[in-house]
């Protein structure tokens, strides 16, 4: 089952890149629930939808890359864990960062849930100089 969990959500990243809402849509369950990594949830199809639209409808929004550097799979709890680096424009100002995104899916194969995890993407070395 995994493979068609990596394309299911491969797919939907790349429905951000392409701001493609149908392909968006047809990634999730119905009820489907969505926690972004600073804590706005999205509950049901339709309240998803608002937001993807609402993020994507300005011209100068963007996402620009969407990569999955790395997966893993808890099989038992269908759930998958997706390593990323997402950089995007927003508002006009570009940014990078790293996350994980936590995806469970449903016995049909859809998204019925992501819980995303942000990590800074400039990473420091405080005690590299330190003997």
């Amino acid at each position: 089952m995994t493979s068609q969990h990596d394309a299911l959500f491969a797919l939907y990243t790349q429905s951000w890149e392409n701001k493609d809402i149908t392909q968006f849509l047809a990634c999730l369950t119905d009820d489907v629930t969505i926690t972004e990594c600073y804590g706005a949830t999205y509950i049901g199809k339709t309240e998803a939808q608002k937001w993807f639209q609402n993020w994507t409808a300005p011209v100068e929004n963007q996402v620009v890359k969407w990569d999955i550097l790395a997966e893993f799979e808890d099989g038992v709890k269908n759930t998958d864990f997706f390593n990323w680096r997402f950089s995007y424009v927003y508002q006009g100002q570009a940014n990078v960062f790293e996350g994980l995104s936590q995806v469970t899916f449903s016995d049909t194969g859809k998204i019925v849930e992501i819980k995303e995890y942000q990590m800074v993407f400039d990473k420091t070395r405080p005690y590299l100089a330190l003997k």
